[in-house]
């Protein structure tokens, strides 16, 4: 069998069997996601004592499914995994995603034992290990999914992910914002199934157009140099190295079995191979956010509207720590805005310029803001709970209307902030964001996180655009 040929079939198998399927099971919940998200291929679960679940029979073992098998999840006790391998050897399984733990994260010479024995039985069979400890894999395309509540509709950002907790919480929170995935994996200790295999993988994939990772720790660094690099060389790659203090590293061994390494080493790796470094979810999420969403600006001019006082004065310091500029408004422009205005009672004519005194007017002040040649990039910038007015509800919702029906009208890049973290506006707060997302605006949380991707974005490509002119 051919290794990444197997890889090309756990992102798309057409039949799974569920190795340990009971009443209170994780088999069960694995069951019940992949019909949830309507797995177009044949399902078979399978335990001892056979049954019926979900309408389905349970088969009492590998060996009584009467078809073929292309991938099997297993969630049995690590002790019974060995014999299972066996069994789908002779299946023909290609592909074998080990939810079960108790292997090398363990800690044990047992467990290290175990490990190295389920690899021995895999590499002699030529079935591909993914895991073990791990979540395994989504991949929306053929409705294979390990959570119920995933995104059905398919992308083209790509996730390997060597924590399943991390994997569950990156979609998530990814999808909130607008992003869907092509293929999507947990892989756990990576006995067989590594970071560098998927890059690979992934290299050649021509339904991933951003690769976004989580890494603990590798077995072979300048393996994962060389396929870095060129995966890095085709499509954006942002990486988040986990364990990357002493600490961490600790409770990576502990998580996965991973050799963390030494940060300085990474950040090396990383720079030189052309991924992008980044230090938290919330950032792995902000990156994969700018990549899809914000057109290239051609430089670090912002006009920023919306926000109050206070809220402006902070998104001036966040937007100056990061590289951009907030150029004057000239005289010209001035005296066009101020035609728009019946009073001009509560404002102040600067960039930023707060647009929450005149709703009227808001549409026209912010088109050309956008269409003048001197911005080249428009953050929008709403700040919930600063206001003691319920009007002001009424005025996000014409402040959306007017950034949508400029980001339709004008071919310049738009940024949103949704500031809030008030529990009581929640509602509102998630119809607003529902909206721009689906006018595929970036949305940011805060006006820092969204100045620090944009810059890394804008560096990105400058840093591109100076290798292909030699320098």
């Amino acid at each position: 069998m051919n290794r990444m040929t197997n890889l090309n079939t756990a992102f798309n198998p057409a039949s799974v069997a569920i190795v340990g399927v009971g009443p209170i099971t994780a088999g069960k919940w694995y069951l019940e996601s992949l019909i949830s998200s309507g797995f177009k291929g044949r399902i078979y679960p399978v335990h001892p004592d056979g049954g019926e679940m979900s309408g389905m029979k349970i088969y009492a073992s590998m060996k009584d499914i009467p078809g073929l098998v292309d991938h099997v999840i297993c969630c049995i006790p690590a002790r019974f995994v060995p014999q299972l391998l066996r069994d789908c050897a002779e299946k023909g399984v290609k592909v074998v995603s080990l939810f079960t733990s108790g292997f090398s994260e363990t800690g044990t010479d047992e467990g290290r034992q175990l490990e190295m024995d389920i690899v021995r039985l895999a590499q002699a069979s030529g079935t591909r290990l993914i895991g073990p400890n791990c979540m395994g894999v989504y991949s929306p395309r053929v409705g294979f999914s390990f959570v119920a509540d995933f995104p059905r509709e398919a992308g083209g950002v790509s996730l390997v992910c060597q924590s399943g907790g991390n994997t569950i919480y990156f979609v998530r929170l990814a999808a909130e914002r607008g992003i869907r995935f092509s293929k999507v994996i947990s892989y756990g200790n990576a006995c067989d199934v590594n970071e560098s295999d998927l890059f690979e993988y992934l290299t050649e994939d021509t339904e991933t157009d951003l690769v976004a990772a989580y890494i603990e720790g590798v077995k072979d660094g300048e393996r994962l140099r060389q396929v870095l690099s060129k995966l890095a060389s085709s499509k954006p790659v942002i990486v988040l190295k986990g364990g990357s203090t002493a600490f961490g590293a600790r409770t990576a061994a502990s998580h996965t079995g991973s050799l963390s390494g030494s940060d300085q080493v990474w950040t090396s790796l990383l720079e030189q191979a052309g991924a992008i470094r980044v230090h938290t979810l919330e950032e792995l999420v902000d990156m994969a956010v700018t990549f899809r969403f914000l057109p290239l600006p051609k430089g670090r001019k912002v006009a920023m509207v919306g926000g109050g006082g206070g809220a402006s004065v902070m998104a001036t310091d966040a937007c100056a720590a990061n590289g951009f500029t907030l150029p004057v408004i000239p005289q010209t422009l001035s005296y066009r805005i101020r035609g728009f205005l019946d009073s001009e009672a509560g404002l102040i004519l600067t960039n930023p310029i707060e647009l929450n005194m005149f709703p009227e007017a808001t549409y026209n002040i912010a088109r050309h803001f956008l269409v003048y040649e001197g911005f080249d990039l428009m953050m929008a910038n709403c700040v919930f709970g600063q206001h003691p007015w319920a009007i002001f509800d009424v005025w996000f919702d014409s402040f959306c209307d007017t950034i949508l029906k400029v980001h339709k009208e004008v071919d310049k890049p738009i940024a949103v902030v949704l500031d809030s973290a008030l529990t009581d506006q929640e509602k509102h707060f998630d119809a607003l964001r529902r909206r721009y997302c689906h006018a595929e605006l970036p949305i940011y949380y805060s006006m820092s996180n969204g100045c620090r991707a944009i810059d890394r974005f804008l560096r990105y490509h400058g840093k591109r655009l100076a290798m292909q002119d030699g320098w």
